[in-house]
């Protein structure tokens, strides 16, 4: 699973959700003194359920 800083997803939000989608590939999402989070398309999530 890829990373990425919240300063670049910010920068570049259309292209990594697109990415996300097309790749069905998840996202980790660092952000400095916070815990990360996760970018993921709605189709893989909902798989999950």
């Amino acid at each position: 699973m890829d990373a990425i800083s919240y300063t670049a997803a910010r920068a570049n939000l259309a292209s990594t959700m697109e990415k996300v989608c097309m790749d069905h590939a998840p996202i980790i999402i660092t952000r400095k003194s916070e815990s990360p989070v996760v970018m993921m398309s709605l189709e893989d999530y909902q798989a999950m359920e």
